[in-house]
């Protein structure tokens, strides 16, 4: 194996699969997120950490598909390299394909003609590892115009995956905690905007409850997240349903 290849196939295995694995971790550490609020709330709230991560795993498929390219690559078909003059005469007088017989490409095409119905034993093998030479040396040369397009697109796709898990990490760091989700009915304490409560907090916890005393309403947060609690309330006048205070009311909700 050419070491283009060799080299192709090594930062092949080790980038990606480090790269995946890095990925892995880090949406692994965001796993009690999603589940809490959904893959689609996640993205939708995480979009820059999205992106950045979509942008990642494309990089790494384009970088395994320029590597598949660089240890695919084979030599031309031989009536493509016997018709190519330029590069048929090179292969003889610049990488000497065919020494000892065969110094220049014409001669070997005199042999080739010649073994079609006189050649000698020496002359026959020499025919025959020339030829291989030939297709060894087409298939080289194709395995380092992959091997350039690689190089160039792993430096691209490399700067890709750097932003990208960047991004990735930095808009996840940064981004707001999912709140806490109620699991169980919690006791809790209704602050309203002022403390000790206004006539006018009253007048408006009673239009949102019906409940008319708030110093003897007692309140359980039954279900919902912790931002938005949904609540029992249990007192006078207070209805049977459950409620979830409006953000305008101002109320502050406080475990017990």
């Amino acid at each position: 194996m050419p070491k283009e290849a060799e080299t192709a196939k090594w930062l092949m295995t080790f980038v990606p699969i480090t790269i995946i694995i890095t990925l892995v971790l880090a949406v692994a550490s965001q796993g009690s997120a999603i589940q809490t609020v959904g893959v689609t709330t996640w993205i939708c709230e995480h979009l820059l950490a999205t992106i950045g991560l979509i942008c990642t795993l494309l990089a790494v498929g384009v970088i395994v598909f320029l590597c598949r390219n660089v240890l695919l690559a084979e030599a031309d078909k031989w009536s493509d390299l016997k018709s190519q003059a330029g590069w048929f005469s090179d292969a003889f007088s610049k990488h000497a394909v065919g020494l000892p017989l065969f110094p220049a490409s014409d001669d070997f095409t005199r042999a080739e003609a010649k073994a079609a119905s006189d050649a000698t034993a020496a002359e026959y093998n020499a025919l025959t590892t020339t030829t291989q030479r030939i297709i060894e040396l087409s298939e080289a040369e194709n395995t380092r115009k992959e091997f350039r397009k690689f190089s160039i697109g792993y430096i691209i796709c490399l700067l890709v995956i750097i932003i990208g898990l960047v991004v990735s990490f930095v808009s996840i760091a940064t981004a707001p905690t999912s709140p806490e989700e109620i699991t169980k009915p919690t006791s809790v304490t209704i602050h309203m905007p002022h403390m000790p409560p206004t006539a006018e907090d009253q007048k408006k916890f009673t239009a949102n409850t019906g409940c008319t005393v708030l110093g003897e309403t007692t309140a359980i947060a039954v279900g919902g997240f912790w931002d938005h609690p949904k609540l029992r309330l249990i007192g006078p006048g207070c209805t049977t349903s459950d409620w979830t205070p409006p953000d305008d009311l101002g109320i502050v909700i406080v475990p017990k």
